[in-house]
């Protein structure tokens, strides 16, 4: 006796969906990623290993504008308590971020271009624009949009000092490649960046570098490469 499934019938779609799922895991293939290269020795890229962190840094530089790099981050550095420990000439920087450390997020992003406050930004996980920070200070001690760096650090200096501000963090960002070398980088020694190739119309690649130094010389450079696909 012959039994017919109606295609209703939900029995007849469970198996349907079992055989699909089936092939199309059959279809699948182990492609093997991520993968996961360790230089040691001579260069990746244009990377080359022996090179100071200034000289990295330049590496980085033209490798960025092949590969659309456009900074590396500087792993473990952690934030400031007030602005007397930055070491770092924040002209350096596109960015600075004070934030509080009372576990509810609240920050405000001085960003800076052309050694002045461009925009100022402030908020928990949206950011809105503002005019000035922090804005219930007189005008002469906060800080505006066209401040110079220099003020900017001078007022950080100054509403450090005022018990309302003292529990705030500051935090630099990763590094932009479009501005020079910054000395203080000589410290760290794990740098971090990525970037994206086009492999095909339907696949991407990326890869997550680490940069490891030690007596300020690069010793190894740890490249994890992965692809993936997506749908036009």
């Amino acid at each position: 006796m012959k039994i017919q499934l109606a295609k209703s019938n939900p029995f007849y779609k469970s198996i349907l969906l079992f055989f699909s799922v089936l092939c199309l895991l059959s279809c699948l293939k182990d492609d093997g990623f991520p993968q996961t290269e360790t230089t040691t020795q001579g260069k990746k890229w244009n990377l080359e290993i022996g090179s100071s962190p200034l000289e990295v840094f330049g590496q980085l530089q033209e490798l960025g504008t092949e590969k659309n790099i456009d900074r590396v981050s500087i792993l473990y550095r952690l934030p400031y308590s007030n602005p007397e420990q930055i070491q770092s000439d924040i002209a350096l920087y596109d960015a600075i971020t004070i934030e509080t450390t009372s576990g509810i997020l609240e920050r405000t992003v001085f960003q800076i271009d052309h050694n002045k406050v461009s925009a100022i930004e402030k908020g928990g996980g949206m950011l809105e624009p503002i005019q000035n920070w922090p804005e219930d200070l007189p005008s002469d001690a906060s800080i505006y949009i066209n401040d110079p760096v220099e003020v900017l650090m001078e007022k950080l200096t100054a509403i450090y000092q005022l018990p309302l501000y003292q529990n705030y963090q500051l935090v630099l960002p990763g590094k932009s490649l479009a501005k020079p070398y910054d000395p203080d980088m000589v410290n760290y020694d794990e740098w971090f960046f990525t970037f994206s190739e086009n492999i095909s119309s339907s696949v991407d690649g990326r890869n997550s570098v680490r940069l490891f130094f030690k007596n300020e010389k690069l010793v190894k450079i740890k490249n994890e490469y992965e692809e993936f696909e997506f749908v036009n």
